[in-house]
């Protein structure tokens, strides 16, 4: 079994138990939580958003930032123009935790987006307590099972019924076609592969066959001088992951919003 389906045998394990929580306490706890900001509307700027991903860990490079401290760099990221911030949750491959939504959360004023394998309607439940604006999952967590659609579609329902907007992150044909018939908000094109290697053509590639007007998301960008030519192919936003930036993110916000900028 590799370690991505390690992680989400582990997520629909951990979701599936009976101590995952009841479900209507938590739809009722997510109801407390304070009015969640939208996604979409921080991507439709004629401006590209730039989303920043802090991160302890990756598959490939294991843990690379063990003491991060999730608040701190969020805060510094949204004074140095970030659009939104993405929290990852999930644990086994990148060491995140839901305390870490909590702390971006109280951290800005930014959308703030919760990154999971997400396979149960608690956890959606239980995100949008925490703090969650909005989800992100894989497509590879629903594509090519038998109730994989059914699932996704019980998903969308109730992250919008939380007042929730969902994206969803496609690397492959398949995993397009099979978002293209989904009410997901946005796709994240993710261009990385399973080893970890990183090709921005992936991006232009799928945003070929995505509808106009539907949000699009470009996730780790390996050459900086594709960035206006991802903004003017259609692309609203690109994610920025610590794991393929070496600079910071910090650093790296002020770097591509300046090349968001410059002519071909």
């Amino acid at each position: 079994m590799s370690d991505l389906s390690d992680a989400l045998e582990h997520a629909r394990r951990t979701w599936s138990a009976a101590d995952a929580g009841d479900l209507d306490e938590l739809r009722a706890a997510a109801a407390r939580a304070p009015a969640p900001r939208s996604l979409t509307e921080a991507l439709s700027a004629d401006e590209l958003a730039l989303i920043v991903e802090p991160k302890r860990a990756t598959p490939v490079r294991g843990t690379f930032n063990p003491e991060l401290d999730v608040a701190s760099v969020v805060a510094e990221c949204e004074r140095a123009g970030a659009s939104a911030v993405s929290v990852v949750t999930e644990p086994r491959l990148s060491n995140g935790s839901i305390d870490d939504l909590r702390a971006a959360r109280s951290a800005c004023e930014l959308t703030v987006i919760a990154r999971d394998f997400v396979v149960d309607l608690r956890q959606v439940y239980v995100l949008r307590a925490a703090g969650a604006d909005a989800l992100l999952t894989p497509a590879v967590a629903y594509e090519g099972r038998d109730d994989g659609a059914e699932l996704l579609a019980e998903i969308v329902r109730a992250a919008h019924g939380a007042g929730m907007e969902v994206v969803l992150s496609v690397r492959t044909d398949d995993e397009l076609e099979f978002a293209l018939d989904t009410d997901v908000d946005v796709l994240n094109i993710d261009n990385r592969d399973e080893g970890g290697s990183v090709d921005v053509e992936r991006t232009f590639e799928l945003l070929a066959d995505v509808p106009v007007g539907w949000p699009v998301i470009s996730e780790s960008i390996d050459a900086i001088d594709k960035v206006s030519r991802l903004h003017r192919a259609g692309v609203d936003a690109l994610l920025l992951d610590e794991g393929h930036i070496d600079t910071g993110l910090t650093s790296a916000l002020a770097v591509y919003a300046t090349l968001a900028l410059e002519p071909e």
